[in-house]
């Protein structure tokens, strides 16, 4: 009656009611003897496949009433036969094992008969109705894709080898579709958690009838977790084509569901994974560090809220050790409370108490510290905050160091450019700041003058970070640098002319069109040749 999709483990209906002899004039056996009545009887009305019901309508000389009537005969024996293979009703079978056997062992067994019968019941209504659901969030994925389609065909956007891009439609657009398919998910899950109640129950009986199943019942209740969990999934938002993960999760709660029986009536049965134990993933030794720094943070965090706490040489040290970890991360939101800036400021807020012989020896201290990032910024907070504790001889003396380093950097070292890749911008500012914009710009002319091959490692130290965000959750995804504007005192022609020697063939490009060169060098230039020729990057 009916058959079983090999891949989606779909049941499917694979028979109809046929009629003997035709309803109307002209059909297949058509009787105009017999009498409307008679002709819509079950006598007159035969089960068969889908494959045969048509070729017998189809060739009825090949089938005729008598042939068809004898097939309805075999198939009520056929069904009368397996009704006596079991005549026995629960209460005559009771009666009859009281006298062989002993009625506890022998209530045991029909429990756990029942039991298992009911389970596996439980387990095919289970891969049934899930199956059937599937449909549904298949057609919201389908409509899905089908609105990104029609965005993309509506808006053709080309790479760099003339290859079609794919455009998304917008947050608006895609809302309702995204809502759909997580709703048509919901659904799937709403609709199987209590029959997997159901199957759960079902499964203690089990182990209480016969705890040498409790292993296989332990199996397939894992399973049916996982047939769930795969029925409230769908792979990709937006959303790709379905995977093998649903249809795993059926074969795998099959192959458990059979074993158990196959244990219970005693034949081989399949063993039972061992059962999954979770365990925290390793940590690895730059996740430890990171949690060990936060955890430092916020020890220090009463430093910085009051101004009473007295020095404390082992956390500040600890602090300055931290510098070096931090040193590399970018200015972006995420990262400002765990970044440089923040961890010198916690390190000169411990300080703050620190008699002034001890604060002199910080200050020169700081200044001993490489990259240059790090001795800046612990500086530049030492000063602040001496002039919060208006101690207006360290604040000098920490500005004066802070300056003295700056103004001695010539920036003609890669490995200046690479250390200080996250804050170049900023220490060139300060630069100018205690300088002029002229004089910064020659430093960097000459630089690069001196060094052609400086230009990649002075475009990293140029660009502007920002942190991407996944647009439905909101969620941190990762960082991306560009450069939207060039400061005042960067040699913007003089570099746009390295860039054109180094580069003869590079275009200029805004932040977007820039997207195709797959290597930051080539699109930070291309944005940089887009600056120099007057355009502006920014919205």
């Amino acid at each position: 009656m009916y058959r079983q999709n090999n891949e989606t483990g779909e049941r499917i209906l694979n028979s109809r009611v046929a009629h003997i002899h035709a309803r109307s004039e002209g059909g297949p056996r058509w009787a105009p003897e017999m009498a409307e009545e008679e002709n819509r009887s079950e006598d007159n009305l035969l089960l068969l496949c889908v494959e045969h019901a048509s070729e017998v309508d189809d060739t009825p000389e090949h089938f005729p009433a008598e042939t068809l009537r004898e097939w309805k005969q075999a198939q009520l024996d056929e069904y009368a036969e397996i009704q006596r293979a079991w005549p026995l009703d629960d209460a005559e079978a009771a009666e009859a094992s009281a006298a062989s056997f002993d009625p506890h062992q022998v209530g045991v067994a029909t429990a756990g008969a029942t039991t298992v019968v009911a389970a596996a019941r439980c387990v095919g209504l289970m891969v049934a109705t899930g199956s059937q659901q599937r449909r549904v969030p298949r057609e919201a994925a389908q409509a899905w894709q089908a609105l990104r389609e029609r965005t993309t065909r509506s808006m053709p956007v080309y790479d760099a080898d003339g290859e079609r891009l794919q455009v998304e439609p917008s947050m608006m657009e895609t809302k309702p579709y995204r809502e759909a398919l997580e709703a048509a998910l919901s659904e799937n899950v709403a609709a199987l958690e209590p029959l997997a109640a159901n199957l759960v129950a079902e499964l203690h009986a089990v182990a209480a009838a016969d705890k040498q199943l409790a292993p296989w019942c332990n199996w397939v209740e894992a399973q049916a977790g996982k047939l769930i969990a795969a029925a409230g999934r769908w792979p990709g938002r937006p959303p790709i084509q379905d995977d093998e993960v649903w249809p795993e999760a059926v074969a795998e709660l099959q192959r458990a569901s059979q074993a158990l029986s196959a244990a219970w009536r005693g034949d081989e049965a399949s063993m039972p994974p061992e059962r999954e134990v979770m365990t925290e993933p390793e940590e690895t030794a730059q996740q430890r560090a990171a949690r060990e720094h936060r955890e430092l943070l916020d020890l220090t965090g009463p430093w910085v809220r009051v101004t009473h706490r007295p020095y404390n040489a082992e956390l500040y040290t600890r602090l300055v050790d931290g510098m070096h970890l931090v040193a590399g991360l970018p200015e972006i939101p995420s990262l400002l409370g765990v970044g440089l800036e923040s961890t010198a400021r916690h390190a000169s807020r411990v300080a703050r108490n620190a008699d002034d012989e001890t604060y002199r020896f910080l200050i020169q201290q700081a200044a001993e510290l490489r990259p240059l990032s790090c001795a800046v910024a612990l500086l530049r907070h030492l000063m602040l905050t001496a002039k919060s504790s208006e101690r207006d001889t360290l604040q000098e003396e920490a500005r004066m160091e802070a300056m003295r380093l700056l103004l001695a950097e010539t920036w003609k070292v890669p490995d200046v450019w690479v250390d200080n890749k996250a804050h170049a911008r900023r220490l060139l500012s300060m630069t100018a700041e205690f300088s002029s914009i002229a004089a910064v710009r020659n430093t960097l002319v000459t630089a690069i003058d001196h060094d052609a091959g400086l230009l990649p490692v002075m475009l990293d130290g140029m660009a502007q970070w920002s942190e991407q965000r996944d647009r439905e959750t909101w969620q941190y995804s990762g960082a991306s640098c560009q450069i939207n504007e060039l400061p005042e005192w960067f040699p913007t022609e003089q570099v746009a002319a390295v860039i054109r020697r180094q580069l003869p063939h590079l275009e200029p490009a805004d932040e977007f069109a820039s997207e195709r060169h797959s290597d930051d060098p080539n699109r930070l230039a291309s944005q940089v040749l887009w600056i120099a020729a007057g355009n502006d990057n920014e919205w």
